[in-house]
């Protein structure tokens, strides 16, 4: 049977303060006469929005030990109290439970993200974290408030060179995560200039305690304070809107000096296929130099050498020799045998044969 407590009370955290606050009623309710288990973790969830990561932690005690998000909340818990001590620890330990479901891959991705973040502002360069810068305060003491693609916000003191972690600061939840898209660097000189971001509160160095009146008067909520929080509502969500269609046309701008870029480069000529080998013909012998040239004998040598020099060559270019091989070949075969022809009978005193047959005709 649904809990009807915690559908009254709907998603956690809800946006506003006195919407979490009438969440915390409706939760605890539910923690102490309904699902205790599911409700304990929607409720820490909503204290931690509120900034009371105690109160947080004791909800968690009636939470389910298998739940990926009490583990979740749990680290955010020991991350906001005061010095944020346990974090360390806290955020080790949940690392090495074992994460099943969607849920368990989601709150791994999210705790494995943390630790980049809190690597990168421990120092290392070399982490792949990326953040927002969301709001700046001067005084008592000037501190940031940054989000992470973790969707963990973080309470810093800036430095001109680096950005001390004084403690974890309530999260606004999961799309927090989506503004995260500096490196520390580019976040360092986001600071160094000023930036405040959209200029969310930037919270104390220590929790608050609950004030009980504040969820009574969340309870007593009128009509117009709750347009007023629904008015808030869609002004948040028509400025997250104006910022993605700002993103979305940069993005669609980079692309197209990029396609732009590419256009521009010479195209490699497609090379052509290697043909067949080219094969000089050989010249038929005018002179008797020449002819003796081409048989490898002296010029003026006698009939024998030159009849046995011809033999010796005419052999080499045999149709049966050159029948299996390129046609190239074979007609550079077929073009030696008549060079050689006619070198043998320029040296012997020869006619050539089509001469001697159109004599004879």
């Amino acid at each position: 049977m649904a809990d009807p407590f915690i559908i009254a009370a709907g998603p956690a955290p809800a946006r506003g303060a006195e919407g979490r606050w009438r969440q915390v009623a409706l939760l605890a309710a539910s923690s102490a006469l309904g699902d205790a288990p599911r409700a304990a973790s929607a409720l820490a969830a909503t204290l931690l929005a509120l900034d009371h990561p105690d109160a947080a932690l004791s909800a968690l005690e009636r939470a389910d030990a298998a739940d990926p998000w009490a583990r979740w909340w749990r680290v955010l818990a020991a991350g906001q109290s005061a010095g944020a001590e346990g974090l360390g620890v806290a955020l080790a330990s949940a690392r090495e439970l074992p994460a099943e479901g969607p849920d368990g891959r989601e709150v791994r991705r999210r705790l494995a993200d943390l630790h980049d973040e809190l690597a990168a502002l421990g120092g290392d360069a070399e982490a792949p974290a990326r953040f927002a810068v969301l709001g700046h305060r001067a005084r008592p003491a000037r501190r940031m408030l940054i989000g992470g693609r973790s969707s963990a916000a973080f309470l810093v003191e800036p430095g001109w060179e680096s950005l001390r972690l004084v403690r974890l600061a309530p999260s606004e939840g999961p799309a927090l995560g989506n503004r995260a898209h500096l490196g520390l660097a580019e976040l360092i000189g986001a600071v160094r200039r000023g930036e405040s971001g959209p200029g969310w509160e930037v919270p104390a160095d220590a929790p608050a305690a609950i004030d009980p009146e504040r969820m009574l008067g969340a309870l007593r909520e009128d009509p117009a304070a709750r347009d007023r929080r629904l008015i808030d509502l869609a002004r948040e969500v028509a400025e997250e809107r104006e910022r993605l269609v700002a993103e979305r046309a940069l993005l669609a701008e980079e692309r197209a000096v990029m396609e732009a870029e590419r256009a521009r480069r010479p195209r490699p000529r497609p090379q052509a296929a290697p043909g067949p080998a080219r094969v000089d013909p050989v010249a038929v012998p005018r002179t008797s130099g020449q002819a003796a040239a081409l048989l490898g004998v002296d010029d003026g040598a006698p009939a024998a050498e030159v009849e046995r020099a011809y033999r010796e060559q005419i052999t080499r270019c045999h149709p049966d020799r050159v029948a299996g091989l390129h046609p190239a070949i074979r007609g550079q075969a077929e073009g030696l045998t008549v060079a050689l022809n006619s070198a043998r009978d320029l040296l012997l005193g020869r006619a050539p044969r089509r001469r001697a047959q159109r004599a004879s005709g």
